[in-house]
């Protein structure tokens, strides 16, 4: 009951208010554990209701701090990252400089402009502007402010940031190199150009040889074998957004339809790889 309470709080149009005035005040992690448990257990049972079963293993991210920190340290060992006012970024000059190429997915010249940065990012890149070597560098550990969650590490009080948790997971898992890794298209750039970046310079992957900036000849790493990415899902002919309020959960959706047949919709129409167009009729 506590937890929905907090909830239901905190869908208060006055939420972002007392977040700026009062969110300094939260430093009890249980509140954030709470948050995300709630959350967890509705995907879970949503996933039972479709008639999907339940992973191999589950993970957390905050279950793998620890890992997360020898692997964001690891990188800066390996000079291929860098701290900077008690943040981490990845140093895509040196990335680059030891052969490896950046944006295999995303394709183009490598560079990312302010907007795509902002996108990506989101809260993570605010004021991370003067800390950077290169515009383009991202964060791999983030300077908590006060009432953010936060962990110690050699770089002062902090947090993972975005693509960080799901290299150190899925290695730890999986092993060195994986075969398939799905996800959106949206998650094409930058989260999953940016989890090869921060995995290869960390040597994992198959080892291939590769040229530098330089023209020297190095050993870069192919840590994804094949990603698969799934079209966006559209509702009558729109996407599906918050912002356009034509958001359909799929508690709501299994209202009108059986689980089947939403299975067999996802599964046949269109294509996986093809945007979803939902129409009740």
């Amino acid at each position: 009951a506590t937890t929905d309470n907090l909830i239901n709080a905190a869908s208060s149009v006055l939420a972002p208010k007392l977040d700026r005035e009062k969110g300094d005040s939260v430093t009890d992690h249980q509140v954030f554990l709470d948050h995300a448990r709630k959350y967890e257990k509705e995907f879970m049972e949503d996933m039972r209701a479709l008639g999907v079963r339940e992973p191999d293993v589950l993970t957390r991210v905050t279950e793998y701090l620890p890992q997360i920190i020898a692997f964001i340290a690891k990188l800066v060992e390996r000079k291929m990252a860098y701290a900077s006012s008690g943040s981490v970024y990845l140093s895509l000059d040196a990335f680059r400089d030891a052969g490896h190429h950046y944006r295999k997915l995303s394709g183009g010249s490598g560079s990312t402009s302010a907007a795509e940065m902002a996108e990506g990012e989101g809260a993570l890149a605010a004021g991370g502007g003067g800390e950077k070597r290169n515009a383009n560098d991202f964060v791999l550990w983030k300077a908590s402010k006060p009432g953010e969650p936060a962990w110690e590490s050699p770089w002062g009080p902090g947090r993972p940031g975005w693509h960080i948790e799901c290299s150190v997971v899925a290695s730890d898992i999986l092993g060195n190199n994986m075969d398939i890794h799905s996800g959106g298209e949206d998650l094409k750039f930058p989260h999953h150009d940016n989890e090869i970046a921060q995995s290869e310079a960390c040597g994992l992957g198959v080892c291939a040889m590769a040229n530098g900036n330089n023209g020297s000849s190095n050993v870069a790493n192919q840590w994804v074998n094949y990603f698969t990415h799934t079209g966006h899902l559209h509702i009558e002919g729109l996407k599906m957004s918050k912002s356009l309020k034509n958001f359909i959960t799929i508690r709501q959706a299994l209202e009108q339809n059986s689980s089947r047949l939403l299975r067999l919709l996802f599964l046949l129409a269109g294509g996986w790889g093809q945007p979803l167009n939902y129409l009740q009729q």
